[in-house]
């Protein structure tokens, strides 16, 4: 098996892998800092994936000078996560966005603007100002565009199409990471890891993730190394296109056309799933301002209606229901809704005259791997940032906050890795442990897959963690995942299934967000339960979850 050695290692090539790899080789240009990214670098991972009409990121520079401030926006995310946002990751993220920002537009990105120059903000869902920026659509591609540039320039070293199997601990640290490239394994001596793995998505049938989304590998190895993992529970999901075949989300000005909702019958159906004193044109006016599935507002329903309708057997033949807006003028298609009107025209697929076909699907996940503020995870040399990470969001989270999350985390996570590695912090590895380690050591963690039967059973869990811990949750749905997966899981014991195959990781990640969802009997923000339909003032505190001999354990935060 080849090795490689360097200082710092950090996997995933999107916003928060680019961000943490720059700071950490301008913390310090001696240090050899690497970049691992599943696919080739800037074009793989969500960040880069363009599937959405106004894909955004926040800052409170008040462009549309409508009062916004850094306390308001950190009031918003605390108010969107309903009491399970860390306070002071909120403090920084709101503190410092704009600073990461002012980077971005120094390494040369352009923000949509108005005709003198300004740059023009959005409000988004979550949000009571408006601070999103966007760069036509195609924000996170064009902000991985400009760092990718810096790094290169900065002399950081890529490895592309290289996949995360899992991390190399030993004593409480972490030296490096096993991956497959190709045909091989390699393994990657490192003084410090920075994940920055992404979300689960890959993990469900149902996702709006580009195919080279691995981030549950992310999410288990940290676990199995000793990570904790918190608000896993929580993950966003909202209408997506399942058909023609380009995933793209659907939000904003789209519901404001008051599009027709039509199952497999040509049905309408959202009025039936209402409550009584709720019209249809309420909840899709609601809807514009709340992409995501959330218990927060009335758009719920409208999620709700579609996710039913699906599951009881009136979905269309791709396992979504019809858009209908041909009634929208195609001028003002053209003028309001132009980046997907123009997206899906290009692949021949016009929508002012036919009919769209979606479903809910995974965005992003809003918990993870749990970090404090300067990205670290408790683990030695093991530290986290973007949707990989946890604690900056709760319950939910204002929309264009991802983005910057990985802007001023990813940022924060290389320059606390960059002075741990450079002994600037208490703490420094032990560089004679790290060079005691034996490849021969490594190997013994790798077994060899079995090949198409575990892809295809991995396939198989999906289409149930998208049944199951999707937008309608109850404790038979999530009791059949927990069996199922920990039938699999225990697998291990007899050596017929090994840790590094996509069916043991896509297993764990099942049976974490399962029993999460278990323990958390209520509803709140972007988790619903069907058995617990209300917040319950009692569960105001953030789920927790560590790996106990190979068992995973959930328990409530302590104070």
């Amino acid at each position: 098996m080849e090795s490689i050695v360097t200082d710092i290692l950090v996997v995933g090539g999107g916003g928060a892998g680019s961000r943490a790899a720059l700071t950490a080789k301008m913390s310090d240009p001696d240090l050899k800092v690497m970049l691992a990214t599943t696919g080739k670098y800037g074009f793989s991972g969500s960040t880069n994936f363009f599937a959405s009409e106004t894909l955004g990121i926040n800052a409170p520079f008040n462009y549309e000078n409508d009062g916004d401030n850094p306390e308001i926006y950190k009031n918003d995310i605390l108010e969107t996560g309903l009491g399970l946002a860390n306070e002071e990751l909120c403090e920084i993220i709101s503190r410092e966005s704009s600073l990461r920002i002012k980077d971005l537009i120094d390494l040369g990105i352009k923000f949509d603007s108005y005709d003198n120059g300004k740059i023009r903000q959005y409000r988004l869902s979550g949000c009571t100002k408006a601070r999103s920026m966007s760069v036509n659509g195609k924000t996170g591609f064009e902000i991985v565009k400009v760092l990718k540039n810096a790094n290169y320039m900065q002399g950081v070293s890529i490895i592309e199409n290289c996949k995360l199997i899992d991390l190399v601990a030993f004593n409480g640290a972490v030296h490096g990471g096993i991956f497959n490239t190709r045909d091989k394994f390699i393994f990657i001596k490192a003084k410090a890891v920075i994940l920055t793995t992404g979300g689960a998505g890959g993990a469900f049938d149902y996702n709006v993730n580009p195919a080279s989304s691995f981030g549950y590998y992310g999410y288990v190895s940290a676990l199995k190394a000793g990570a904790k993992i918190i608000n896993i529970e929580f993950i966003q999901i909202g209408p997506a296109v399942v058909y023609p075949d380009k995933k793209f989300i659907i939000h904003s000005y789209i519901w404001s056309f008051s599009p027709r909702l039509l199952n497999k019958k040509n049905e309408e159906f959202l009025e039936k799933y209402l409550p009584d004193n709720l019209k249809v044109g309420d909840v899709l006016r609601a809807k514009r301002f709340s992409y995501p599935f959330s218990c927060r507002t009335i758009a719920k329903y409208l999620d709700i209606a579609i996710f039913n309708e699906i599951m009881c057997g009136n979905g269309t033949g791709k396992g979504g229901i019809f858009l209908d807006i041909t009634h929208v003028p195609i001028g003002e298609l053209k003028s309001k809704a132009y980046v997907i009107y123009d997206t899906f025209k290009k692949i021949g697929f016009d929508i002012s005259n036919q009919f769209l076909e979606i479903a809910p699907m995974v965005q992003s996940f809003n918990g993870g791997i749990k970090i404090n503020e300067n990205g670290e995870t408790g683990v030695l040399g093991l530290f986290a940032a973007g949707e990989a990470s946890g604690g900056v969001h709760g319950a939910d989270r204002p929309g264009g906050n991802n983005l910057i999350d990985c802007q001023v985390f990813g940022y924060r996570a290389g320059a606390s890795a960059s002075n741990f590695v450079s002994g600037k912090k208490d703490g420094n590895y032990n560089n004679n442990h790290f060079v005691d380690l034996k490849v021969k050591e490594i190997e013994k963690i790798i077994v060899s897959n079995k090949g198409s039967e575990n892809i295809e059973n991995s396939d198989n869990l999906g289409k149930l963690f998208s049944r199951y811990l999707s937008v309608v949750r109850n404790k038979n749905g999530l009791n059949n995942v927990l069996n199922i997966t920990e039938d699999i899981i225990m697998k291990k014991a007899n050596g017929s299934i090994n840790t590094t195959s996509d069916l043991y990781n896509t297993a764990m990640m099942g049976n974490l967000i399962a029993r999460s969802a278990l323990l958390r009997q209520e509803s709140r923000g972007i988790h619903y339960r069907e058995d617990f339909p209300d917040k319950s003032s009692g569960l105001d505190k953030r789920i927790i979850a560590c790996l106990e001999e190979d068992e995973i354990i959930t328990e409530f935060e302590r104070n």
